[in-house]
């Protein structure tokens, strides 16, 4: 009785929350796109901060919050007291895919593809949030097909921010620090879920400063937006599938993983680059 409770407060609180959400990603197309020029500059000239450039910052944190919300009627909780690091490497990726979607759409023509990206967006964050919420779990059978989900639809949103950045017209400070937050939320998740060791804090940080310095040296290069956004992903996977299968007194030639990303990454961007 109690565990049909628990059920029934989940739906309600996860309805609430994809119900708040849908409704904030959507008034974003009736934000005027005129009005995403009108600037009030903050610390010239490194950074400019805008009203409606919070509106992201603000999705992503009612996400996280609303997660909270939500996660808490796990039954898990029944066992064990539930805290705010338990729930952080849960969170993470709930907030970093609604700060992405909200700043694609942010920057979208208003037409009928700015919807369809929407409902990819928002079914991508729906699975985030049901994989998360079963992750939980730690000894549930079907964890791994959750943590499937959650690797790869992370490495594909990352993918989708940085051609989307590519596109924009940040300068480069702002797209570097937006980066590097994005690579340091997905590999953080990532490695939570593949590396049971305590200094994954330490490895994040080193992939996501070097996601960041990689993406610098691209900047400038005339290359097209999808090849830049292709090979921050691809390096991003690799480095941190090589963190995962790294041993002392293994051989690289052992680490097949991180190659074989690497060697479609190349014949993709070849490809790309003949048609």
């Amino acid at each position: 009785m109690e565990r049909q409770d628990k059920n029934k407060a989940y739906l309600n609180r996860f309805s609430i929350l994809l119900a708040f959400l849908a409704l904030g990603f959507s008034l974003i197309y009736l934000v005027p796109v005129d009005q995403l020029t009108v600037e009030d500059e903050l610390f010239m000239p490194i950074i400019r901060v805008n009203f409606f450039g919070l509106i992201p910052l603000i999705l992503a944190l009612v996400s996280a919050v609303g997660s909270i919300w939500v996660f808490n009627t796990h039954p898990r909780w029944q066992s064990e007291k539930a805290s705010f690091i338990t729930l952080l490497p849960h969170l993470t990726l709930p907030f970093i895919a609604s700060l992405i979607l909200a700043i694609v759409l942010r920057q979208s023509a208003r037409s009928t593809i700015w919807w369809i990206v929407l409902l990819v967006g928002f079914l991508i964050l729906y699975a985030l949030l049901r994989s998360e919420y079963f992750l939980l779990d730690q000894g549930a059978a079907n964890t791994i097909l959750y943590s499937l989900i959650i690797i790869s639809f992370s490495c594909g949103l990352f993918l989708i921010f940085t051609i989307s950045l590519k596109n924009s017209d940040f300068r480069l400070l702002p797209q570097m620090l937006l980066i590097f937050s994005a690579a340091f939320f997905v590999t953080f998740r990532t490695l939570t879920i593949r590396l049971r060791t305590d200094n994954k804090m330490i490895m994040t940080l080193i992939v996501a400063s070097l996601i960041t310095q990689l993406a610098a040296g691209m900047h400038y290069l005339f290359i097209k937006p999808i090849q830049y956004g292709l090979i921050l992903t691809a390096f991003l996977y690799a480095l941190t599938v090589w963190i995962h299968l790294y041993e002392a007194d293994k051989k690289w030639l052992y680490y097949k993983e991180p190659f074989i990303m690497l060697g479609i990454t190349a014949m993709i961007l070849i490809i790309i680059s003949i048609f």
